[in-house]
């Protein structure tokens, strides 16, 4: 979510008229890349750039497109083949994979489908995004055309077409459950092959404990994208979805078992609670003696003591503990060495 986190922050800078913003979207990566299908960078007039697509090696040839594209007034498809030795746009470096990037220029200011991204964020809601990037046959859509569907309802270009009949059925299916991927849909004399793009909303990170030694916390947390905040002594537990993870560091054991018991009944995917293994066993007995543990599996999401094993002893160390554990979790991940690793470094996304 930083990448629209960081479009949202230009986003009064892209409007009609004088030279449109350019829009770069990853739509199909075969083989190792550094972003998966739905990254995206924004690039303004004057060269300022949102978001990323690569780990920097593609960059530099969108913006030299970017010029190009305005001119002509119309999307395009652009393949990288980042197998080659000395690409004329890498860094000579051996990625082992392909990408195809869809680029927009924006003439009409900011998107509507972007906006639709943003809006689902702030709701916290999971969205589907279907974009149009290849078609075969005549009078077809665009490129760049679009459906966004969320569980209310749907709208965009491609939205009461024939194609967007089609599409809406494997849009709602991937609403429900599934994940980003390209599908090919045939309608009369149209084929078309489209991104599907389940967003989920970004992770929520609510901090239990003095500001201060919370701060490095919020550091990763931002510039991970997520949404953090420090929960305040006397503010009330906001509600918590499955996007949601909690940490308890406020050092204090009257403090820890009253907040650990609401935060487990919450929907939160992640409860951590620093401190030693001998002090959480006895917080967690007297809670248990006192009949304050939730029943049920709950406490299959508590985490303690919080964070990876990476020996970390300064703040900024158990920040860095604590974000990874997070990440890895809502990644479905063990968090062990990618050395260690069998297959592909990002299979299934």
């Amino acid at each position: 979510m930083r990448d629209l986190r960081e479009i949202a922050a230009v986003r009064t800078r892209v409007t009609e008229g004088g030279p449109p913003a350019v829009l770069a979207t990853v739509v199909t990566v075969t083989g190792s890349a550094y972003r998966g299908p739905g990254a995206r960078l924004l690039v303004l007039a004057d060269g300022t750039a949102a978001g990323c697509v690569s780990g920097g090696c593609l960059e530099r040839d969108v913006r030299t497109r970017a010029d190009a594209l305005r001119d002509a007034g119309r999307a395009e498809l652009v393949s990288y083949d980042l197998t080659e030795d000395d690409a004329p746009w890498g860094l000579g470096m051996r990625c082992g994979g392909r990408i195809s990037l869809l680029l927009e220029p924006l003439t009409r200011g900011f998107p509507e489908h972007l906006a639709f991204l943003l809006d689902a964020a702030e709701r916290r809601r999971t969205v589907v995004v279907a974009t149009l990037f290849r078609v075969r046959g005549e009078g077809g859509p665009p490129l760049g055309a679009r459906l966004m569907v969320d569980a209310d309802r749907a709208s965009g270009t491609l939205a009461g077409t024939p194609l967007g009949a089609t599409v809406l059925a494997d849009a709602r299916a991937a609403l429900s459950a599934g994940g980003t991927e390209v599908r090919t849909f045939a309608v009369e004399d149209i084929e078309a092959d489209v991104l599907v793009e389940r967003v989920l909303p970004p992770v929520a990170l609510l901090v239990c404990g003095d500001e201060r030694e919370a701060a490095p916390l919020l550091a990763v947390a931002d510039q991970l994208g997520w949404n953090a905040r420090v929960l305040g002594r006397h503010d009330p537990i906001p509600p918590l979805d499955e996007r949601s993870a909690a940490v308890v560091m406020t050092h204090s054991d009257e403090r820890d078992m009253e907040l650990i018991p609401p935060l487990l009944a919450t929907s939160a995917c992640y409860v951590g609670l620093l401190g030693s293994r001998a002090r959480t066993t006895q917080l967690l007995r007297d809670l248990r003696e006192r009949g304050e543990l939730p029943p049920g599996d709950a406490l299959e999401r508590l985490h303690t003591p919080a964070g990876l094993d990476i020996g970390a002893e300064t703040p900024g160390e158990v920040a860095l503990a604590i974000a990874a554990e997070i990440q890895a979790v809502f990644a479905g991940k063990s968090g062990g060495p990618l050395r260690e690793r069998k297959g592909h470094i990002h299979a299934g996304r």
